[in-house]
């Protein structure tokens, strides 16, 4: 069997055996909005599970238009003219109007990719920031954690007196789905606040892809409380990246009613588990810190709590990623140890959101094999992280060595395993 799966922008094919193969695991084909600003308006104007726009908006009010970054798919400079269009007819002022990229702890924006993001005339009309996370004086305190660690915020945002967050519903490792209340924790959190929720998060021995809230969700949306969160756009696109649906309103409310739809648009239903699935990475192809949620994505394919084989394909067209220290703490088996010490305080050298999602991925590592395939990560980089490697030119064979180690192998291959949701037959979505 002949089938070929996205490797950045290009396809790349390959062969299955004919007896091994399951099917393609990809969402029913969802039709894209005919006129996405009118569905944008729509949203905005029927918000759920909050006020509109037009009863918290005040000409006096300092705002804050926090938005995702390059990393994620959203369409950002289609949905903030409608949105500061609306803001404006709704009393504000232009000059009283900011826009923030949420980094979490992703690598700042640079102007060129910032005027990109959100459109030339909007870069040029308002102030566009990358937020903070390493710079102690323009972080604010906002609390403790349970564990007495201070948060920590941009101050590009907590000097705003109306928040307001836009970004995309795709399935999170961490957050279950991302969107809601994440634009804030971690999307405009200092950098040990990011790492604290993935600390937390790697002490869990369970894939929480797809699911609806986790306890990491929860917490986060109890600190969302403290700044506010005062309205979200949350869009939800097909597998093609094209807008579909699109929620707004309340953070909680709107997050979960949005999720709902997601798993319509995103859900692939797996009638049969496999031994082996072949999964894209796409859309998450920046680096090898994204492009592991398509394991995240794809691991509910495979039969069984543990073994089967993943094999990844992915550019990773920015190596490693912006933590290097990231695939010595994904081949250890003794991370919950250095994680909560970590969490207690306690000074433990290193990069410690390196150390939480090298933690998160050393569990996923010895659940599954993981295979990797690309150009744009190394064999001895794989290798530090536990996984096989092999190159593009060497996808064929990389197949070929992960059937012939089951006997009766079945296979299965997804599309984009990074924005997908898988649920087993019979199981209500």
């Amino acid at each position: 069997m002949k089938i070929s799966l996205p490797y950045g922008n290009e396809m790349v094919g390959m062969e299955v055996p004919d007896q091994c193969f399951i099917g393609m695991i990809d969402p029913p084909e969802a039709q894209p909005a005919g006129d996405p600003e009118r569905m944008i308006l729509d949203a905005i104007e029927h918000p759920i599970g909050g006020p509109k726009l037009e009863d918290i908006v005040t000409p006096d009010k300092r705002i804050a238009v926090i938005v995702d970054d390059g990393s994620r798919p959203t369409p950002i400079s289609t949905i903030l003219p409608v949105l500061l269009d609306q803001l404006i007819r709704c009393g504000a002022r232009r000059e009283r109007i900011k826009i923030v990229i949420a980094l979490g702890s992703h690598r700042y924006m640079t102007e060129d990719e910032m005027r990109e993001r959100v459109g030339e005339e909007i870069y040029q009309t308002y102030p566009v920031v990358n937020s903070e996370f390493r710079d102690p004086e323009k972080l604010v305190y906002i609390g403790d954690t349970e564990e007495g660690a201070p948060l920590m915020a941009t101050s590009s945002v907590m000097d705003a007196d109306l928040r307001i967050g836009v970004g995309n519903l795709v399935p999170h490792p961490v957050m279950g789905w991302g969107g809601g209340g994440k634009i804030i924790f971690p999307g405009v959190a200092g950098e040990d606040t990011v790492s604290y929720f993935h600390l937390k998060a790697s002490l869990y021995d369970e894939n929480m892809f797809g699911l609806s809230t986790t306890p990491i969700r929860d917490m986060m949306e109890g600190w969302v409380k403290l700044i506010g969160l005062d309205f979200i756009i949350n869009t939800i696109l097909t597998p093609e990246l094209k807008l579909c649906r699109v929620v707004a309103g309340d953070y909680v409310a709107a997050h979960r009613e949005g999720v709902k739809i997601g798993k319509q648009v995103l859900g692939s239903k797996v009638t049969e588990k496999a031994d082996v699935v072949i999964v894209s990475s796409h859309p998450a192809d920046q680096d090898f810190w994204q492009s592991p949620k398509a394991m995240y994505g794809a691991e509910p394919a495979l039969k069984g709590d543990r073994g089967g084989t993943m094999i990844m394909i992915s550019p990773n067209y920015e190596g490693i990623g912006p933590h290097p220290e990231y695939p010595e703490y994904m081949a250890r088996d003794d991370g919950d140890a250095i994680v909560r010490a970590c969490i207690a305080g306690e000074a433990i050298p290193g990069d410690r959101l390196a150390i939480a999602v090298g933690n998160s991925m050393s569990k996923m590592r010895r659940r599954r094999k993981l295979v990797v395939v690309g150009d744009g990560v190394t064999g001895e980089q794989m290798s530090a992280c536990g996984c096989k490697y092999y190159p593009l030119s060497a996808l064929q064979q990389a197949i070929d060595d992960a059937v012939a180690e089951y006997e009766g192998c079945r296979v299965a291959a997804m599309s984009g395993g990074a924005e997908a949701f898988l649920y087993d037959e019979g199981e209500s979505i």
